[in-house]
C-alpha cells in the first residue's frame, strides 16, 4: 500500500548553547532549563494550530497546515525566550512529506533542519517557497538573505530571514536586489577590535563577528545594557559594516566627531574610534570597544586567512592577541 503524501510546513527549532550550559550550570540545572525551553516550544506550536512531531535532545520538530501558523509559532518561540537564559534558532520550509505514526518523513524534513541550522541563535529563517505562501502582513517581516546549496538539494535554495521583534516592523524595500548585484570584495581590509586585554581580528574572508552579552557570542560583552545578540560586524560589498540588532543601540564615537547612536540600523566602519554597546563610552559601567579598520599586507592577509580556515569548526575566542574561528 502506497503511503499518502501531504504538503505541510515543517518547522525545526534548536536550542543554542546547551552544551556549554551543561558544563557551566551542571547537569541538573541545565536539564531543567532545556526541559522548560522545550515545553515553551510545544506551547507555541500547539497554540498556533501546529503539531509537535517529536523532540530530540534540545531540538523540536513540528508541522503546520499553513505558513502563517508556522511564522506565528516561530515568532512566539523567540519572544518567549527573551526572558530566559537559553536562546533558540528556528527554520521552516514547506514541502511534500509522508505522515507515518504521528511523525513525518521526507526530504522536506531534512531541508527544514538545514534551514534552521543556517540561522544564528535568536534568528528565524525560512525558504522562499514558504515565504511565498505567507500572507502579505507576515511576508512584510521577511527579508532575503542568500542563495545556498544544501546537501541533498540539486538547486540552490533561497533563504529568507524573519524579523520577529515587535519594533522591527515590516522590512524596508531593498533598492538593489542582492541576488543579482555584483559584490566588490575587499580582500585587503581588516578590522581590529580591542576590549581590555582582548584582541579580535576580522577580514573579508572570515565569517561575521557577533557581539553581545551572551556567552555564545564571538565577542562577549560583560555589560547589562548590552543585548544578548547586540551587533554584528562583517564585510560586505567592499566595506566593513556594523549592524545593530539591540534594544539600547550602539554608540559610534570617532575622533573630533559627535557620537552617533545606531539602533536597528547599519553603518560603515572606517578609520578608528570606539563603540559603546548599550551605553555611551565613558559613562559608568560602560564597556568600551576600540576599533580600527585598515588595509592589511598581502602576507598578513594570507597568514590570517589560512589560520582561520584551518580552525573553522571552533568558535572565535579572545586569545589576548588574535582571535580566530
Amino acid at each position: 500500500m502506497t503511503a499518502a503524501v501531504r504538503e505541510l510546513v515543517i518547522l525545526f527549532a534548536d536550542i543554542g548553547g546547551s552544551t556549554a550550559l551543561y558544563e557551566q550550570a551542571g547537569d541538573v540545572e541545565a536539564h531543567r532549563l532545556v526541559a522548560e525551553s522545550l515545553a515553551l516550544m510545544r506551547t507555541c506550536i500547539e497554540s498556533n494550530s501546529g503539531t509537535l512531531l517529536r523532540t530530540v535532545g534540545d531540538a523540536a520538530l513540528a508541522s503546520f497546515e499553513q505558513a502563517d501558523h508556522a511564522f506565528a509559532a516561530a515568532c512566539d518561540m523567540q519572544l518567549g525566550h527573551l526572558s530566559r537564559q537559553l536562546s533558540v534558532r528556528v527554520g521552516f520550509h514547506v514541502g511534500r512529506v509522508i505522515p507515518d505514526g504521528g511523525d513525518v518523513y521526507g526530504h522536506a524534513v531534512n531541508l527544514a533542519a538545514r534551514i534552521a541550522s543556517f540561522a544564528r541563535i535568536d534568528e528565524i529563517t525560512a525558504t522562499a517557497d514558504c515565504v511565498a505562501r505567507m500572507s502579505d502582513e507576515a511576508r512584510g517581516h521577511a527579508s532575503y538573505l542568500d542563495r545556498i546549496v544544501l546537501k541533498g538539494s540539486r538547486e540552490p535554495v533561497e533563504v529568507w530571514r524573519i524579523d520577529w521583534m515587535p519594533e522591527d516592523g515590516p522590512q524596508t524595500a531593498i533598492a538593489v536586489d542582492s541576488r543579482t548585484a555584483a559584490v566588490s570584495p575587499a580582500p585587503d581590509l581588516a578590522v581590529e577590535l580591542y576590549i581590555g586585554q582582548h584582541h579580535y581580528h576580522l577580514n573579508a574572508s572570515q565569517p561575521p563577528l557577533i557581539l553581545g552579552r551572551s556567552t555564545d557570542c564571538d565577542v562577549p560583552i560583560g555589560c547589562d545594557e548590552a543585548s544578548r545578540r547586540h551587533a554584528v560586524i562583517e564585510f560586505s560589498h567592499g566595506q566593513c559594516l556594523l549592524t545593530d540588532t539591540s534594544t539600547n543601540g550602539t554608540w559610534l564615537c570617532r575622533p573630533q566627531v559627535q557620537p552617533v547612536l545606531i539602533r536597528r540600523n547599519s553603518v560603515v566602519l572606517d578609520g578608528h574610534g570606539q563603540l559603546g554597546l548599550g551605553s555611551l563610552p565613558g559613562t559608568p559601567n560602560a564597556v568600551q570597544v576600540a576599533f580600527r579598520v585598515s588595509r592589511q599586507s598581502a602576507s598578513t592577509s594570507g597568514a590570517s586567512g589560512g589560520a582561520d580556515q584551518a580552525s573553522t569548526s571552533e568558535p572565535r575566542k579572545a586569545t589576548g592577541g588574535r582571535s580566530v574561528r
